[in-house]
C-alpha cells in the first residue's frame, strides 16, 4: 500500500476513534437527561402522594385498631391519597400492603433505591420487553412504611433507540464526508507532488540533453573563432568560417529559445484560455509563415471550417508554426503544405500536411522526443533544434488534446492536433 493511502487510512481510523466516544457520550447524556426528567415528574407525583397520606393520617384511630383493621385502614388511606402506579410497602416485613401498579412486586429487599443526595433517585428494571422506572419514598406517619412508584418507560427507551439510530446516521455521514474529503485532498496533494516530481525529472533530462546538444555548435564556434584569431586565412576561407559561426550561433539561439519555451510550458506559466475562432488563428499563422515559404518556393495553402475553441492563442500559434516549420524543412522547392482546421466526430482538429520526404515508420515513435532528429545533418543545416514536436505535444496536452502523425517516405507527412 502506498504511503499516502496508509496516511489516509490512519486519519480515518483516528477520526473513527474520535467519533465513537463522542457519539457514545452524546447518546448517554441524552438518555440520562430524558430519564432524569421522567424521574423528576414521577418523583413529584410520589412526593405529593406521600404528603397527602401523611396529612390525612389519624394516628389515634390507627393505634386502637387490630392488625387486620390497621392494614385495611392503611389500604383505604393509600387509595385515597395515592394514584395508580404506586404500592404501599411494610418496611419491617417487606410485604406489600396495597398494590395499585400493574405488576407483582417482589424482591423488595434488593431494590437499593434510596440516595440521600438525590430526592428523585430511581432504578431501571427490565421486565421482559418492558422497562420500568422504580422510585421509593419512606413515610414519617405512620413509621415503618414506604411508598413505591412503578412507572413504565418502555416508550422512552424506544425513543432513545431511535435517537441512537439518528446519531449513528449523522456520525456515519460525517465520517463518510470527512473521509471522502481527506481522501480527495490527500490524493490531490499526491498528484500535485507527482506532477512536480515529473516536471523536475523532465526538466533535468531536458537540461542534460540541452548541454549535450549545445556542445557541438559551441565546439564549432570556438574552433572557427580560434582559427580566425591565430591563422591567416584567405578572404574566401574567412567568409566560410564566419558563415559557419553565424549559422551555428543562430542554431544556438533557436535551441535556447525553444528550450526556455518548453521549460515554461512544463511549469504551466501564464496559460490564458479564451474562445478563439479557428479561422483567425490560421490567418495569423499563415501571415507569419508566408515569407519563409515563398523564399523556399513552397506553396502554403489553407482551408478551415467556421468554429471556435477555448485556447491560449499564443501557444496554439506556436504549435502550428512549429508544425509548418518542420514541414518546410522536409519539403523541397515546388512542393506544397496544407494547413487545415475542421471538426470531425465531435473533435476539433488542426492539420498540417506536406509533400516532403516523409518519415520512416521505425522513426515515428521517437520524433516527439526532445532533441530527436530524423536526419541530423539536414536538420542542423536547416537550423533545427529537435524541440519543435516536443513543444507541440506539450501545447496539445495543455489544451486537453494530442498529436496524430502519419507519414509515408517519399510522399509526405500529416500531423493532426486533435482536441
Amino acid at each position: 500500500m502506498k504511503l499516502w493511502k496508509r496516511t489516509v487510512l490512519l486519519m480515518l481510523v483516528t477520526l473513527l476513534c474520535a467519533l465513537i466516544p463522542v457519539g457514545t457520550l452524546s447518546l448517554y447524556i441524552t438518555g440520562k437527561r430524558s430519564l432524569n426528567n421522567a424521574a423528576e415528574t414521577y418523583g413529584r407525583q410520589l412526593e405529593n402522594g406521600k404528603i397527602l397520606l401523611e396529612q390525612f393520617w389519624d394516628n389515634s384511630k390507627y393505634e386502637q385498631m387490630s392488625e387486620t383493621g390497621k392494614k385495611a385502614y392503611m389500604g383505604f388511606q393509600f387509595q385515597r391519597c395515592c394514584g395508580e402506579g404506586m404500592a404501599l410497602i411494610d418496611r419491617k416485613s417487606n410485604a406489600v400492603i396495597e398494590n395499585l401498579t400493574d405488576y407483582k412486586v417482589v424482591g423488595l429487599e434488593n431494590l437499593g433505591l434510596k440516595d440521600e443526595g438525590d430526592p428523585y433517585a430511581y432504578k431501571i428494571q427490565k421486565l421482559g420487553q418492558k422497562y420500568l422506572l422504580l422510585q421509593l419514598e419512606p413515610l414519617s406517619r405512620p413509621e415503618g412504611y414506604e411508598v413505591l412508584s412503578v412507572r413504565e418507560v418502555t416508550g422512552l427507551f424506544a425513543e432513545l433507540r431511535q435517537t441512537a439510530v439518528w446519531f449513528l446516521g449523522i456520525y456515519l455521514s460525517v465520517f463518510l464526508i470527512a473521509g471522502l474529503f481527506i481522501y480527495m485532498m490527500m490524493r490531490r496533494t499526491v498528484e500535485q507532488m507527482e506532477k512536480l516530481q515529473e516536471v523536475a525529472e523532465k526538466q533535468e533530462l531536458l537540461m542534460g540533453a540541452l548541454s549535450h546538444e549545445m556542445r557541438t555548435p559551441l565546439t564549432s564556434i570556438i574552433g572557427y573563432s580560434d582559427t580566425l584569431r591565430h591563422v591567416k586565412l584567405k578572404d574566401e576561407q574567412k567568409d566560410r568560417a564566419l558563415e559557419h559561426i553565424n549559422r551555428e550561433g543562430k542554431r544556438l539561439e533557436a535551441l535556447s529559445g525553444k528550450m526556455l519555451q518548453l521549460l515554461g510550458l512544463y511549469q504551466n506559466h501564464a496559460i490564458q484560455m479564451e474562445m478563439t475562432p479557428a479561422g483567425e488563428l490560421l490567418k495569423n499563422v499563415i501571415d507569419m509563415e508566408r515569407e519563409p515559404a515563398e523564399k523556399k518556393n513552397v506553396q502554403l495553402k489553407t482551408e478551415y471550417e467556421a468554429f471556435s475553441m477555448k485556447m491560449d492563442a499564443a501557444l496554439m500559434e506556436s504549435l502550428l508554426v512549429n508544425l509548418i516549420d518542420n514541414a518546410l524543412k522536409a519539403t523541397v522547392a515546388g512542393g506544397s503544405i496544407w494547413v487545415k482546421a475542421y471538426e470531425k466526430a465531435g473533435k476539433k482538429i488542426f492539420e498540417v500536411s506536406d509533400t516532403g520526404i516523409g518519415i520512416p515508420e521505425e522513426e515515428l515513435g521517437k520524433i516527439t522526443d526532445a532533441f530527436y532528429m530524423v536526419d541530423k545533418s539536414r536538420s542542423r543545416k536547416e537550423g533545427g533544434s529537435g524541440l519543435g514536436l516536443a513543444l507541440c505535444v506539450k501545447v496539445a496536452e495543455l489544451h486537453g488534446g494530442f498529436l496524430q502523425i502519419e507519414s509515408q517516405p517519399g510522399e509526405g507527412t500529416t500531423v493532426r492536433a486533435v482536441f
